[in-house]
């Protein structure tokens, strides 16, 4: 009961720990180190070299535990470890281990020599793994370096920089990883001012820019104002002089304009004359037309006439050709017929002869007729296109009449304004004067402008400067 009271306790420890008798043998090992190392209970008592437990690769080195036992006074002289309690000489020291898991341990040894009244009966060892406690001190180190690296950056003007959050930070302590959000939001408030600071500055070097181009300008405006005002005075008396020869030649353009008014007004009545003849010759071609029309269908009953004459003709032949075989018949008492019969066949040729000469007269006549009726058709076109023609003009002319009384108007509206104006130039002349006068205060007013504005781009020129050595994301 006694002996298991006791393994109970040695395991409710919660700490790694394994005792050593007096010859270097293992007599204890808690679950505690079992769990760490990997190594049973069971397995580990009895063992003769603790440290191949502690080390996968089986090699053998004195514990801590063993130099306390060779050396229980003087170990920390001749290992050179640690003396931590010199009244129970507890010894202390530091090393790296493997567990059973492969990770790699910082593990911390404390041993402290068991004694028997005076005689040394074992030692007893706490192994604490420290291996939380030194990442993250490593991880603080390396979170003080990221800062201050980001500090040294930012101090030296590059506000750029950024402090980062590395995977390994993820052991620390919320309150410390919140350091690196601060100074990265000190770096975007003093990066954004900056910003702002450089922004407004440009803005404000090129306003001084713009302000010291704007005062040359206007000095030199100013001087070129001065000079023109000069020549204005000149040019106001010259203009004031042409204005008067102007007035006169608008009261010869009064009068001219007069002339082409009524000169229009004639055109107007000549037109209307012209339309009314035209009137008349339209009127004349369609009764020209008429007759023409009319000597064509004479011509047509006439050819009728001579056609019936020249069946007459046909027959009186054939008539006296017949007498003729009769007279024939009758011997001598019908001499005297076969006479007038060939009298009248006689006639009868002749006849026809005439007839076919007016018929060919008659051809040759209905064919003029029909030459004359087209020709007089073609007249009375163009003599219709004429009167449109002549129709145009007469509203031309109209327009023509409207424009030139707007315009002799508006003539004489202009001559009654430029002898107005002739008075105002002179007026105009005596306040360009006066204000030649003033430019010459608003010249030297402008030299001091410049000179402020000079004096000005200078000090931003230097605040310019120092903004600069800021480095920025904007660069």
């Amino acid at each position: 009961m006694r002996r298991a009271g006791y393994q109970q306790l040695f395991d409710g420890t919660g700490v790694p720990t394994f005792i050593l008798d007096a010859d270097g043998v293992i007599i204890e090992w808690n679950n505690a180190l079992a769990d760490l190392t990997g190594v049973s209970r069971e397995d580990a008592l009895g063992h003769e070299h603790a440290s191949e437990h502690f080390y996968p690769d089986g090699r053998r080195a004195d514990t801590l535990a063993d130099k306390v036992l060779q050396e229980p006074e003087r170990a920390h002289l001749e290992f050179g470890v640690e003396q931590r309690d010199p009244s129970c000489n507890r010894y202390g020291d530091t090393s790296t281990m493997v567990d059973r898991h492969g990770d790699e341990k910082h593990i911390d040894f404390s041993a402290t020599p068991l004694y028997d009244g005076d005689e040394l009966i074992g030692v007893i060892e706490v192994v604490v793994d420290q291996t939380e406690i030194v990442t993250e001190r490593d991880r603080t180190a390396d979170l003080v370096t990221e800062i201050t690296a980001t500090a040294d950056e930012i101090s030296g003007g590059d506000l750029t920089a950024r402090a980062h959050h590395d995977d390994a930070f993820a052991v620390l302590d919320d309150d410390l990883l919140a350091v690196i959000d601060a100074v990265n939001d000190m770096a975007n408030s003093l990066e954004t001012l900056t910003g702002r600071v450089t922004a407004q500055t440009s803005e404000m070097q090129a306003s001084v820019d713009e302000t010291s181009a704007a005062a040359d300008e206007i000095a030199g405006n100013v001087a070129e104002q001065h000079d023109l005002l000069e020549d204005a005075v000149g040019e106001m008396q010259s203009f004031a002089a042409g204005m008067e020869e102007v007035a006169a030649q608008a009261d010869e353009v009064d009068t001219a304009a007069s002339a082409a008014q009524t000169a229009v007004s004639e055109g107007l009545e000549a037109g209307d004359d012209a339309r009314e003849a035209t009137a008349d010759v339209v009127a004349i071609g369609d009764d020209l037309l008429e007759h023409v029309e009319a000597l064509g269908s004479k011509m047509d009953e006439i050819e009728q006439v001579v056609d019936v004459i020249a069946d007459v003709a046909d027959e009186t032949n054939l008539l006296a050709l017949n007498a003729n075989i009769e007279a024939a018949r009758a011997g001598e008492s019908g001499d005297g017929f076969a006479v007038v019969a060939n009298h009248v066949k006689d006639l009868a040729d002749e006849t026809q002869s005439h007839t076919d000469d007016i018929t060919a007269s008659l051809e040759a006549l209905h064919a003029q007729s029909e030459t004359t009726t087209a020709t007089v058709e073609r007249s009375h076109e163009r003599i219709e296109q004429a009167d449109a023609r002549l129709e145009d003009v007469h509203g031309s002319l109209a327009v023509i009449d409207d424009s030139v009384d707007e315009a002799a108007s508006g003539i004489s509206e202009v001559a009654r304004v430029i002898d107005d104006q002739s008075a105002s130039v002179e007026e105009l002349t005596a306040t360009i004067e006066t204000v030649r006068d003033r430019s010459e205060e608003s010249e030297a007013a402008a030299d001091r402008i410049v000179g402020a504005t000079d004096q000005q781009e200078q000090t931003i020129d230097g605040l310019v400067a120092r903004v600069e050595e800021l480095q920025t994301d904007t660069e």
